[in-house]
C-alpha cells in the first residue's frame, strides 16, 4: 500500500540508486505477484493515465471521513486589494475578518506560506544591490531570530548589519517569509497564540511533534508554516485554512508545477472542517483567473476537466507519461570545462542517435528527443556550476535498446575523457 501516491519525497533523490518508492513498489508486486494500492484524494497524472490505458484499475472513495463537507472556497485578488487599500502587510482585510471570525467561535486557522525565513530577499534602497551567496547561484534569505543572512541551499551564514557592502546604504527585507508572517500575525491577533512550522523550527524533531500536539489539542490558535502543515493532520478544531502569496506555488520552472499546485491546494484545502462542521479555504493571489484556482473554487464548466487539460498539455509536448524522461545532470567546479564537456556529451548523442540536439521538444515521432545542454534555474551549488540535459525516450518496442546505448554511451563518454564522478543520471525527474 502505497498512500499519497502523488506525493514527490518517494523520489531519492541522492545517492544513487534514484528510484522513485512508488514505481519500485509496483516493480515488487509484480514480480511477487502481488497487490498494489495507491492511495491519494490528488492522485499523479501518471496514476490517472494509468487508469485510463487500463493498466491500473480505479476504486473512487465518495465520502469523506466523518462524513464531513467540502470547505468553502475564496479566492482574494490581492492586486485588486491594494488598490482599494485593503491589504494591511501581506493580510488582506477579508482574510483578518475571516481569522478572527474563526478564532471568535472558537475555532483554529493555519497558514500556508511556501517560503521560510523572515524575507526571501534583503535589498539596497540605494543601489539595487541584492546580497548573493558566494557559492550559490541564489539570493540569501534575512532570518531575523538569528539575525543572520543565510543560504537554504548550502547553509553559508553571515551577520545581517543592514548596510549595504557595496556603497554603504540601508538594506531592507522584501517580501514575505514564514517568520515575518507569524510577526505580522502577532501584532494583528495579540490575544491569540500563533507558532510556525517550517524547517527552521522543526530543526530539532521533538519540538515539531511538540508544535503539532499543542495545535491538536487547541494551545495553539494560529499555526504558520510551509508546505509541510498541508501534510495529511486531522485537527478536529481547524475551521480555516489560508494560503498567502499562493502564485509562488505555481511560479515554478517545472512542467509539473500546474499538477503540484493542484495537488499541494487540494490537500491543504482537505485540512480544514473534518468533523461536522464546514470549515473554509482562502487563497490570496494576484492571479484569480489562473485555471487552477477557479477549478478548486468550481468556476470550471462541467467541461473543463483540469486533469484532463494538464494531460492533454503533457501529450503536446510529448512529456511524461506520454514518454519516458531521463534527466543528465553534469557537476564541475571549473565553469569553462563543464560548458565544453557538456557540449561534447550532447553532441555524441546525436551522433549515437542520428538525430540533431534542439532547445525546444521535436516531433514526437522521434525516438529520443534531446534538449540542451542548459542551466537549470539555480545554476551553482556549494561551488559546483550545473548543467542539463533532457532526454526524452518514445515509448516502443526499442525503449529498452534505447536505455541501454544511453547508458553505455555515457560510460563510454567518462572513459574517454577521464571524466568519472561529473555525471548523473536521474530517470523520471521530478521537476
Amino acid at each position: 500500500i502505497i498512500d499519497e501516491e502523488h506525493d514527490t519525497s518517494y523520489k531519492q533523490d541522492s545517492p544513487s540508486p534514484r528510484y522513485n518508492g512508488r514505481d519500485t513498489a509496483a516493480v515488487l508486486a509484480q514480480l511477487h505477484n502481488a497487490k498494489l494500492i495507491l492511495g491519494s484524494a490528488t492522485p499523479s497524472l501518471e496514476s490517472i493515465y494509468n487508469c485510463e490505458t487500463k493498466r491500473y484499475a480505479m476504486v473512487t472513495l465518495k465520502e469523506r471521513f466523518y462524513e464531513a463537507a467540502n470547505a468553502d472556497i475564496e479566492i482574494i485578488d490581492t492586486k485588486a486589494e491594494r488598490q482599494k487599500r485593503g491589504m494591511n502587510g501581506c493580510f488582506s482585510l477579508k482574510l483578518i475578518y475571516a481569522i478572527k471570525k474563526t478564532l471568535d467561535s472558537g475555532g483554529q486557522v493555519i497558514i500556508l506560506r511556501g517560503r521560510r525565513a523572515y524575507s526571501p530577499i534583503v535589498q539596497c534602497e540605494n543601489c539595487g544591490n541584492i546580497p548573493r551567496c558566494p557559492n550559490c547561484n541564489v539570493n540569501l534569505s534575512y532570518n531575523k531570530t538569528e539575525n543572520r543572512l543565510t543560504c537554504h541551499y548550502c547553509g553559508y551564514k553571515e551577520y545581517f548589519n543592514g548596510i549595504c557592502n557595496k556603497c554603504g546604504g540601508e538594506i531592507k527585507p522584501i517580501g514575505y517569509g514564514t517568520q515575518r508572517i507569524e510577526e505580522e500575525a502577532k501584532k494583528l491577533f495579540p490575544d491569540a497564540s500563533v507558532a510556525r512550522l517550517d524547517s527552521d523550527t522543526s530543526r530539532n524533531s521533538s519540538n515539531e511533534i511538540q508544535i503539532i500536539r499543542d495545535f491538536a489539542k487547541g494551545k495553539i490558535n494560529i499555526l504558520i508554516g510551509t508546505q509541510m502543515v498541508a501534510k495529511g493532520f486531522d485537527f478536529k478544531g481547524l475551521m480555516l485554512v489560508a494560503v498567502i502569496q499562493a502564485d509562488t506555488i505555481l511560479g515554478q520552472q517545472d512542467f509539473r508545477a500546474d499538477e503540484k499546485a493542484l495537488q499541494l491546494l487540494e490537500q491543504f484545502k482537505g485540512r480544514c472542517g473534518r468533523r461536522d462542521d464546514k470549515g473554509k479555504f482562502i487563497i490570496q493571489t494576484s492571479q484569480p483567473e489562473h485555471p487552477i484556482y477557479t477549478h478548486l473554487a468550481g468556476k470550471n464548466s462541467k467541461n473543463d476537466n483540469i486533469v484532463q487539460s494538464l494531460l492533454e498539455e503533457r501529450k503536446i509536448f510529448n512529456y511524461p507519461p506520454f514518454s519516458r524522461m531521463i534527466n543528465i545532470i553534469i557537476k564541475d567546479i571549473d565553469k569553462y570545462r563543464i560548458d565544453q564537456r557538456s557540449y561534447e556529451l550532447t553532441s555524441i548523442f546525436g551522433k549515437t542517435f542520428s538525430i540533431r540536439q534542439t532547445i525546444l521538444p521535436a516531433n514526437d515521432s522521434a525516438p529520443i528527443q534531446i534538449t540542451g545542454p542548459y542551466p537549470p534555474v539555480i545554476d551553482k551549488i556549494a561551488k559546483e556550476y550545473i548543467r542539463h540535459i533532457r532526454i526524452m525516450l518514445k515509448k516502443d518496442n526499442n525503449l529498452t535498446y534505447n536505455k541501454l546505448l544511453l547508458k553505455n554511451t555515457i560510460s563510454d563518454f567518462e572513459k574517454a575523457k577521464s571524466y568519472y564522478g561529473h555525471i548523473i543520471i536521474d530517470v523520471d525527474p521530478i521537476q
